[in-house]
């Protein structure tokens, strides 16, 4: 292993752990908001799980981590700011400096999209991929995508981040639709689509990853099937 592979791997490990200490410190707290944010997510989501008379274990893991994903990258709390925001403002008094100084590479530069993979390199756990929505490309360090042999000719949806010029995926869910790229160019997982509106709910105006995750777990998803999750190490 090369040292340059060495320090992504240190790097992804820091950075993870980072994040992982940020959602613990507001876990910790989350008297303050949890409840509100909790009934926000499900009006808009209306996940299929609360429709069901005993949700499998793996579809609830899977709506929770998309949850606390929202709660934490996305959702403001605090004048305008999201809790992930305003950690890194107003960080512990116990945050090291390099740490603060990851996160907040993290804040400035986290990104969440649905990506088709085009390449990959066992070698140095880098892979390749272009984002769906853009066109841009992404030379990102993600063992765990690469290691998945099967994950080609569909998207991966994850959250990426910049730190120390290295793309890293930040966010807690992976997650990979089965369809081709062509299938979905148009209209695809996340899009605004012709019947959003026919439960009277405007989705033009709430963010890609809530769209997404609509999408894919709500009752009435276009894609509730094409869906796989893993999970990273956040508590």
């Amino acid at each position: 292993m090369t040292d340059h592979v060495l320090d992504r791997e240190h790097l992804a490990e820091a950075v993870g752990n980072d994040i992982a200490d940020m959602a613990q410190f507001w876990m910790l707290r989350k008297f303050q908001f949890l409840e509100p944010a909790r009934e926000q997510f499900e009006i808009i989501v209306d996940p299929k799980l609360s429709y069901c008379a005993e949700p499998s274990q793996d579809e609830i893991m899977a709506y929770n981590m998309a949850f606390t994903e929202w709660l934490l990258f996305e959702r403001p709390y605090y004048h305008g700011k999201t809790l992930f925001e305003l950690y890194v403002d107003e960080p512990p008094a116990s945050l090291m400096p390099a740490s603060l100084g990851r996160l907040g590479q993290v804040r400035d530069t986290q990104y969440f999209s649905r990506f088709g993979i085009l390449d990959k390199d066992p070698a140095t756990g880098m892979v390749v991929l272009r984002d769906t929505r853009t066109d841009r490309r992404f030379d990102v360090y993600d063992p765990h995508i690469v290691q998945k042999e099967r994950w080609r000719e569909g998207a991966i949806a994850v959250r990426l981040a910049r730190v120390d010029d290295v793309w890293l995926t930040a966010g807690q869910l992976y997650l990979y639709d089965i369809a081709r790229l062509c299938d979905t160019a148009v209209d695809g997982p996340g899009a605004v689509h012709p019947e959003d509106l026919e439960d009277g709910f405007d989705t033009s105006c709430i963010s890609f990853f809530l769209r997404l995750v609509r999408d894919i777990m709500g009752a009435r998803g276009r894609y509730v099937k094409s869906l796989n999750v893993y999970k990273q190490t956040w508590e």
